[in-house]
Protein backbone atom coordinates (compact mmCIF):
# COMPACT_ATOMS: atom_id res chain seq x y z
CA UNK A 1 0.00 0.00 0.00
CA UNK A 2 2.70 2.12 0.83
CA UNK A 3 4.60 1.43 -2.75
CA UNK A 4 1.86 2.42 -4.37
CA UNK A 5 1.16 5.43 -2.51
CA UNK A 6 5.14 6.18 -3.03
CA UNK A 7 4.54 5.58 -6.78
CA UNK A 8 1.02 7.43 -6.85
CA UNK A 9 3.20 10.46 -4.90
CA UNK A 10 5.67 9.97 -7.50
CA UNK A 11 3.43 9.96 -10.54
CA UNK A 12 0.92 13.34 -9.74
CA UNK A 13 4.94 15.41 -8.91
CA UNK A 14 5.87 14.00 -12.69
CA UNK A 15 2.33 15.29 -13.73
CA UNK A 16 3.08 18.77 -12.21
CA UNK A 17 6.49 19.03 -13.78
CA UNK A 18 5.24 18.11 -17.07
CA UNK A 19 1.91 20.40 -16.90
CA UNK A 20 3.27 23.65 -16.51
CA UNK A 21 5.54 22.87 -19.49
CA UNK A 22 2.89 22.47 -22.07
CA UNK A 23 1.12 24.95 -20.86
CA UNK A 24 4.04 27.37 -21.79
CA UNK A 25 4.39 26.26 -25.00
CA UNK A 26 0.04 26.18 -25.44
CA UNK A 27 0.38 29.67 -24.64
CA UNK A 28 2.93 30.31 -27.13
CA UNK A 29 0.51 30.42 -30.18
CA UNK A 30 -1.25 33.77 -28.11
CA UNK A 31 1.51 35.74 -28.45
CA UNK A 32 1.92 37.95 -32.11
CA UNK A 33 4.95 36.89 -33.69
CA UNK A 34 7.10 40.30 -34.44
CA UNK A 35 6.60 40.42 -38.08
CA UNK A 36 3.12 39.92 -37.98
CA UNK A 37 3.11 43.58 -36.02
CA UNK A 38 5.22 45.16 -39.03
CA UNK A 39 3.25 46.84 -41.93
CA UNK A 40 3.34 45.72 -45.14
CA UNK A 41 5.36 48.09 -47.13
CA UNK A 42 3.08 47.54 -50.52
CA UNK A 43 -0.24 49.66 -50.75
CA UNK A 44 -2.52 48.82 -53.07
CA UNK A 45 -3.17 50.84 -56.28
CA UNK A 46 -5.67 52.76 -57.21
CA UNK A 47 -8.02 51.12 -59.83
CA UNK A 48 -7.41 54.14 -62.41
CA UNK A 49 -3.17 53.09 -63.31
CA UNK A 50 -4.15 49.99 -64.58
CA UNK A 51 -4.93 50.43 -68.55
CA UNK A 52 -1.94 53.30 -68.43
CA UNK A 53 0.12 50.58 -67.24
CA UNK A 54 -1.24 48.14 -70.11
CA UNK A 55 -0.62 50.92 -72.75
CA UNK A 56 2.78 51.42 -71.76
CA UNK A 57 3.88 47.81 -71.94
CA UNK A 58 2.04 47.91 -75.40
CA UNK A 59 4.51 50.69 -76.69
CA UNK A 60 7.61 48.92 -75.15
CA UNK A 61 6.45 45.94 -77.14
CA UNK A 62 6.08 47.51 -80.32
CA UNK A 63 9.08 48.86 -79.73
CA UNK A 64 11.43 46.24 -79.73
CA UNK A 65 9.54 44.57 -82.56
CA UNK A 66 10.26 47.11 -84.97
CA UNK A 67 13.74 47.50 -83.86
CA UNK A 68 14.14 43.11 -84.19
CA UNK A 69 12.82 44.26 -87.78
CA UNK A 70 15.07 46.77 -89.04
CA UNK A 71 18.01 44.91 -87.47
CA UNK A 72 16.76 42.18 -89.67
CA UNK A 73 16.34 44.14 -92.94
CA UNK A 74 19.66 46.03 -92.30
CA UNK A 75 21.71 42.44 -92.25
CA UNK A 76 19.65 41.27 -95.39
CA UNK A 77 21.03 43.98 -97.50
CA UNK A 78 17.95 46.80 -97.90
CA UNK A 79 17.60 49.71 -95.13
CA UNK A 80 13.92 50.68 -96.03
CA UNK A 81 14.19 53.79 -93.93
CA UNK A 82 17.59 55.52 -95.63
CA UNK A 83 17.91 56.76 -98.82
CA UNK A 84 19.44 54.11 -101.49
CA UNK A 85 23.26 54.60 -102.57
CA UNK A 86 21.96 55.06 -106.36
CA UNK A 87 19.51 57.73 -105.39
CA UNK A 88 22.42 60.40 -105.20
CA UNK A 89 24.26 58.89 -108.04
CA UNK A 90 21.35 59.39 -109.75
CA UNK A 91 21.41 63.36 -109.52
CA UNK A 92 24.98 64.01 -109.27
CA UNK A 93 27.51 65.84 -107.71
CA UNK A 94 24.83 69.05 -108.57
CA UNK A 95 22.71 67.88 -106.26
CA UNK A 96 25.28 66.67 -104.20
CA UNK A 97 28.20 68.80 -103.97
CA UNK A 98 29.91 66.75 -101.58
CA UNK A 99 30.19 63.77 -102.81
CA UNK A 100 33.80 63.99 -104.16
CA UNK A 101 34.96 60.30 -103.29
CA UNK A 102 35.11 57.14 -105.34
CA UNK A 103 32.96 54.02 -104.80
CA UNK A 104 34.94 50.80 -104.93
CA UNK A 105 33.43 47.57 -105.44
CA UNK A 106 34.74 44.12 -104.38
CA UNK A 107 34.98 41.43 -107.63
CA UNK A 108 32.52 38.79 -107.41
CA UNK A 109 34.84 35.62 -106.21
CA UNK A 110 35.00 33.38 -109.07
CA UNK A 111 33.50 30.15 -109.78
CA UNK A 112 34.36 26.56 -108.37
CA UNK A 113 34.73 25.69 -112.52
CA UNK A 114 35.86 21.42 -111.47
CA UNK A 115 33.07 21.03 -108.57
CA UNK A 116 30.65 22.85 -109.75
CA UNK A 117 29.84 24.73 -106.36
CA UNK A 118 29.14 28.70 -106.55
CA UNK A 119 31.17 30.90 -103.71
CA UNK A 120 28.27 31.65 -101.12
CA UNK A 121 29.14 35.16 -101.75
CA UNK A 122 27.61 34.79 -105.31
CA UNK A 123 24.78 32.95 -103.88
CA UNK A 124 23.77 35.36 -101.86
CA UNK A 125 23.51 37.94 -104.74
CA UNK A 126 25.32 41.09 -105.82
CA UNK A 127 24.82 44.12 -103.43
CA UNK A 128 22.39 46.41 -104.62
CA UNK A 129 24.85 49.55 -105.75
CA UNK A 130 26.33 47.04 -107.49
CA UNK A 131 27.40 48.51 -111.15
CA UNK A 132 25.08 47.17 -113.66
CA UNK A 133 26.92 45.63 -116.82
CA UNK A 134 26.98 48.62 -119.65
CA UNK A 135 26.50 47.43 -122.85
CA UNK A 136 28.73 47.83 -125.64
CA UNK A 137 28.11 48.40 -129.41
CA UNK A 138 30.74 48.02 -131.75
CA UNK A 139 31.22 50.86 -134.30
CA UNK A 140 32.86 49.61 -137.82
CA UNK A 141 34.56 52.41 -139.43
CA UNK A 142 33.82 53.12 -143.36
CA UNK A 143 35.64 50.65 -145.79
CA UNK A 144 39.57 52.27 -146.60
CA UNK A 145 40.73 52.87 -150.16
CA UNK A 146 41.44 49.58 -150.89
CA UNK A 147 37.63 48.65 -150.80
CA UNK A 148 36.46 51.42 -152.48
CA UNK A 149 33.24 50.61 -155.12
CA UNK A 150 32.95 52.51 -158.14
CA UNK A 151 29.24 51.41 -158.50
CA UNK A 152 28.87 53.71 -155.45
CA UNK A 153 29.91 56.60 -157.11
CA UNK A 154 26.90 58.55 -158.96
CA UNK A 155 29.79 60.56 -160.52
CA UNK A 156 31.41 57.02 -162.24
CA UNK A 157 30.71 57.25 -166.41
CA UNK A 158 29.15 60.91 -166.71
CA UNK A 159 31.14 63.42 -168.89
CA UNK A 160 32.19 66.49 -166.98
CA UNK A 161 31.17 70.42 -168.39
CA UNK A 162 34.20 72.26 -166.41
CA UNK A 163 32.91 75.66 -166.55
CA UNK A 164 35.08 77.72 -163.54
CA UNK A 165 35.64 80.48 -166.48
CA UNK A 166 32.13 80.68 -167.40
CA UNK A 167 29.51 83.62 -166.28
CA UNK A 168 26.63 81.09 -166.40
CA UNK A 169 26.77 77.34 -166.13
CA UNK A 170 23.46 76.96 -167.73
CA UNK A 171 20.51 74.33 -166.51
CA UNK A 172 22.60 71.43 -166.49
CA UNK A 173 21.79 68.11 -168.06
CA UNK A 174 20.62 64.89 -166.01
CA UNK A 175 23.02 62.84 -167.25
CA UNK A 176 26.09 65.20 -166.61
CA UNK A 177 28.71 66.48 -164.03
CA UNK A 178 28.69 70.42 -164.12
CA UNK A 179 31.67 72.24 -162.25
CA UNK A 180 30.72 75.68 -161.43
CA UNK A 181 32.43 79.27 -161.21
CA UNK A 182 33.80 80.14 -157.74
CA UNK A 183 31.13 83.38 -157.44
CA UNK A 184 28.33 80.59 -158.61
CA UNK A 185 25.76 80.93 -156.10
CA UNK A 186 23.53 78.00 -156.73
CA UNK A 187 24.04 74.27 -158.50
CA UNK A 188 22.84 73.57 -161.27
CA UNK A 189 18.82 72.55 -162.07
CA UNK A 190 19.39 69.32 -163.40
CA UNK A 191 22.30 66.80 -163.00
CA UNK A 192 25.06 66.91 -160.91
CA UNK A 193 26.78 70.17 -159.48
CA UNK A 194 30.43 70.70 -158.06
CA UNK A 195 31.11 73.90 -156.77
CA UNK A 196 34.90 75.33 -157.61
CA UNK A 197 36.81 76.03 -154.13
CA UNK A 198 40.17 77.36 -153.60
CA UNK A 199 43.35 76.49 -151.48
CA UNK A 200 44.33 80.03 -152.62
CA UNK A 201 42.68 83.32 -151.18
CA UNK A 202 40.46 83.60 -154.88
CA UNK A 203 40.38 87.74 -155.08
CA UNK A 204 43.48 88.46 -152.93
CA UNK A 205 41.68 90.18 -150.78
CA UNK A 206 44.36 90.21 -147.53
CA UNK A 207 41.70 88.92 -144.83
CA UNK A 208 43.95 85.35 -144.67
CA UNK A 209 46.89 86.18 -144.25
CA UNK A 210 50.12 85.68 -143.58
CA UNK A 211 50.92 84.49 -147.03
CA UNK A 212 53.74 82.99 -148.91
CA UNK A 213 55.32 83.75 -152.31
CA UNK A 214 56.63 80.92 -153.23
CA UNK A 215 53.80 79.68 -156.19
CA UNK A 216 53.91 80.78 -159.71
CA UNK A 217 50.44 80.21 -159.85
CA UNK A 218 49.39 82.29 -157.33
CA UNK A 219 51.09 85.63 -158.75
CA UNK A 220 50.15 84.23 -162.61
CA UNK A 221 46.75 84.33 -161.28
CA UNK A 222 47.06 87.10 -158.47
CA UNK A 223 45.51 85.14 -155.56
CA UNK A 224 47.14 84.89 -152.74
CA UNK A 225 48.88 81.56 -151.27
CA UNK A 226 47.82 81.54 -148.14
CA UNK A 227 50.31 80.21 -144.98
CA UNK A 228 49.00 77.16 -143.66
CA UNK A 229 50.57 77.90 -140.57
CA UNK A 230 48.57 81.02 -139.84
CA UNK A 231 44.98 81.52 -138.89
CA UNK A 232 44.16 82.38 -142.39
CA UNK A 233 44.05 79.20 -143.64
CA UNK A 234 41.28 78.02 -141.64
CA UNK A 235 38.99 80.47 -141.90
CA UNK A 236 39.23 80.52 -145.97
CA UNK A 237 38.67 77.01 -146.27
CA UNK A 238 35.29 77.40 -143.21
CA UNK A 239 34.11 80.16 -145.11
CA UNK A 240 33.84 78.56 -148.68
CA UNK A 241 32.58 75.81 -147.24
CA UNK A 242 30.21 77.13 -145.13
CA UNK A 243 28.96 79.00 -148.22
CA UNK A 244 28.49 75.79 -150.66
CA UNK A 245 26.80 74.19 -147.61
CA UNK A 246 24.29 76.76 -147.34
CA UNK A 247 23.99 77.15 -151.17
CA UNK A 248 22.93 73.15 -151.43
CA UNK A 249 26.08 71.80 -152.90
CA UNK A 250 27.48 68.69 -152.24
CA UNK A 251 30.63 68.06 -153.65
CA UNK A 252 33.43 70.64 -154.05
CA UNK A 253 36.98 71.02 -155.93
CA UNK A 254 39.69 71.98 -154.08
CA UNK A 255 42.25 74.04 -156.44
CA UNK A 256 45.73 74.46 -155.98
CA UNK A 257 46.76 71.47 -153.64
CA UNK A 258 50.10 71.07 -155.53
CA UNK A 259 50.95 74.27 -153.71
CA UNK A 260 50.81 72.42 -150.27
CA UNK A 261 52.44 69.65 -148.36
CA UNK A 262 50.12 66.56 -148.54
CA UNK A 263 49.35 67.03 -144.87
CA UNK A 264 48.08 70.20 -145.43
CA UNK A 265 45.90 69.17 -147.75
CA UNK A 266 44.57 66.35 -146.32
CA UNK A 267 43.57 68.26 -143.50
CA UNK A 268 41.61 70.23 -145.72
CA UNK A 269 39.89 67.47 -147.05
CA UNK A 270 38.81 66.10 -143.79
CA UNK A 271 37.66 69.71 -142.64
CA UNK A 272 35.37 69.96 -146.03
CA UNK A 273 34.06 65.96 -144.70
CA UNK A 274 33.02 67.41 -141.45
CA UNK A 275 30.12 69.78 -143.54
CA UNK A 276 29.74 66.75 -145.59
CA UNK A 277 30.62 67.88 -148.65
CA UNK A 278 32.83 65.31 -150.92
CA UNK A 279 36.23 66.46 -152.40
CA UNK A 280 37.19 65.83 -156.26
CA UNK A 281 41.29 65.86 -156.62
CA UNK A 282 42.59 68.82 -158.90
CA UNK A 283 46.21 67.45 -160.52
CA UNK A 284 47.07 64.98 -158.06
CA UNK A 285 50.41 63.46 -160.24
CA UNK A 286 51.38 67.04 -159.24
CA UNK A 287 51.60 66.09 -155.15
CA UNK A 288 55.39 64.92 -155.29
CA UNK A 289 55.28 62.28 -153.62
CA UNK A 290 51.69 62.20 -151.92
CA UNK A 291 49.54 61.48 -155.13
CA UNK A 292 48.14 57.90 -154.03
CA UNK A 293 47.47 59.24 -150.23
CA UNK A 294 45.79 62.17 -151.45
CA UNK A 295 43.65 60.26 -153.84
CA UNK A 296 43.05 57.11 -151.47
CA UNK A 297 41.64 59.82 -149.28
CA UNK A 298 37.98 58.31 -148.51
CA UNK A 299 36.52 61.65 -149.46
CA UNK A 300 38.14 61.67 -153.01
CA UNK A 301 35.24 61.41 -155.21
CA UNK A 302 36.86 62.15 -158.67
CA UNK A 303 40.15 63.85 -160.64
CA UNK A 304 40.19 66.06 -162.52
CA UNK A 305 43.64 66.47 -164.47
CA UNK A 306 44.82 70.00 -166.39
CA UNK A 307 47.63 70.05 -169.43
CA UNK A 308 50.56 69.12 -167.98
CA UNK A 309 49.85 67.42 -164.93
CA UNK A 310 49.54 63.92 -166.11
CA UNK A 311 48.13 61.61 -168.61
CA UNK A 312 45.87 58.93 -169.17
CA UNK A 313 48.71 55.77 -168.16
CA UNK A 314 49.64 57.61 -164.97
CA UNK A 315 46.14 58.16 -164.03
CA UNK A 316 45.38 54.28 -163.96
CA UNK A 317 48.49 53.77 -162.65
CA UNK A 318 47.46 56.15 -159.78
CA UNK A 319 44.01 55.03 -159.08
CA UNK A 320 44.59 51.82 -159.50
CA UNK A 321 47.38 52.27 -156.54
CA UNK A 322 45.21 54.20 -154.38
CA UNK A 323 42.67 51.16 -154.20
CA UNK A 324 40.16 52.98 -156.57
CA UNK A 325 40.13 51.45 -160.16
CA UNK A 326 36.81 52.73 -161.18
CA UNK A 327 37.59 56.62 -159.61
CA UNK A 328 36.04 58.80 -162.74
CA UNK A 329 39.16 60.54 -164.18
CA UNK A 330 38.44 63.79 -166.30
CA UNK A 331 41.29 65.81 -168.62
CA UNK A 332 40.23 69.38 -169.27
CA UNK A 333 41.76 71.84 -171.26
CA UNK A 334 41.31 75.20 -173.34
CA UNK A 335 43.45 77.47 -175.87
CA UNK A 336 46.31 75.67 -177.16
CA UNK A 337 45.31 72.32 -175.60
CA UNK A 338 43.61 71.43 -178.19
CA UNK A 339 46.13 69.03 -179.38
CA UNK A 340 46.64 67.53 -176.32
CA UNK A 341 43.20 67.38 -175.63
CA UNK A 342 42.95 65.11 -178.66
CA UNK A 343 46.44 62.99 -177.95
CA UNK A 344 44.90 61.98 -174.26
CA UNK A 345 41.67 61.27 -175.54
CA UNK A 346 43.51 58.55 -178.13
CA UNK A 347 45.00 57.42 -174.87
CA UNK A 348 42.13 57.55 -172.55
CA UNK A 349 39.76 55.68 -174.63
CA UNK A 350 41.00 52.54 -173.61
CA UNK A 351 40.72 52.94 -169.79
CA UNK A 352 36.98 52.89 -168.02
CA UNK A 353 35.71 56.37 -166.49
CA UNK A 354 38.05 58.91 -168.55
CA UNK A 355 36.43 61.35 -170.34
CA UNK A 356 38.37 64.82 -172.38
CA UNK A 357 36.52 67.95 -173.05
CA UNK A 358 38.20 71.00 -174.35
CA UNK A 359 37.29 74.75 -174.05
CA UNK A 360 36.85 77.04 -177.07
CA UNK A 361 35.44 79.68 -175.03
CA UNK A 362 38.83 80.87 -173.27
CA UNK A 363 39.40 79.59 -170.11
CA UNK A 364 37.31 77.21 -169.09
CA UNK A 365 34.37 79.67 -170.56
CA UNK A 366 32.27 76.34 -172.14
CA UNK A 367 33.34 72.44 -172.41
CA UNK A 368 33.18 70.41 -175.99
CA UNK A 369 33.21 66.43 -175.64
CA UNK A 370 36.61 64.86 -177.47
CA UNK A 371 36.04 61.50 -175.53
CA UNK A 372 33.00 60.66 -173.38
CA UNK A 373 33.24 58.33 -170.29
CA UNK A 374 33.17 54.37 -171.19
Amino acid sequence: MRGLMAATAIAIARLRAATPLRLERAARPLRRPAVALRRSPLRRQPVWTLPAVIFALKLLAAAVAGAAVTVVLWHGGSNPFGRHASDADSFGTAYYPGRQETRIYRSVPPLDRGSGAIHSEVARGLPANFPRRVKTVAFTPPAGPSRFSGDANVLTGKPLRYLIGASSSGSGHDDEVTVVSYTAAAPVKRGVSIAYCNLFDENNSGKYGPYLKTSDTAAQYNEGQIDPRGPGWEKNLREQFERRKRQGFEYIELDNPDAYSLRDVIGAIELAATYGLKVIAKNPKLMEGGAVSYVAHPNIYGIIVERGAGNPDDMEALRRKAGKPDLPVWFVAFGAGRAWAGTVANAAKHYRGMGVTYSSAGEYGNAIDILPPA
